[in-house]
């Protein structure tokens, strides 16, 4: 049971680093927070996060917190980590 749930982390991972590279990080007000340049994951706790570029700052958010993916993704903004709304107030 373990393998399948493994495979199915490599996978989705897989699908949203095709889905997210590349594109810009925003809040839901708009404010822009980097761009989209890798994706990790952690198989033994079945988790994902964005590695968000800002200006050279790398920060990691879960994945739970995009809102929404079109031409940029967007996050929900009650849910942002201390890092990225720090890093937000500088822009």
């Amino acid at each position: 049971m373990k393998i399948l749930q493994i495979l199915k982390t490599i996978v989705a991972a897989r699908g949203l680093e095709v889905l997210l590279l590349d594109k810009e990080v925003t809040t839901s007000s708009g404010a822009s927070l980097g761009v989209v340049v890798n994706i990790k994951r952690e198989l033994s706790q079945d988790k994902i996060w964005a590695v968000v570029n800002n200006l050279g700052q790398e920060s990691i958010l879960p994945i739970e917190q995009i809102a929404s993916v079109a031409d940029k993704v967007i996050l929900f903004d009650d849910l942002l980590p201390a890092s990225l709304a720090a890093s937000r107030n500088r822009t």
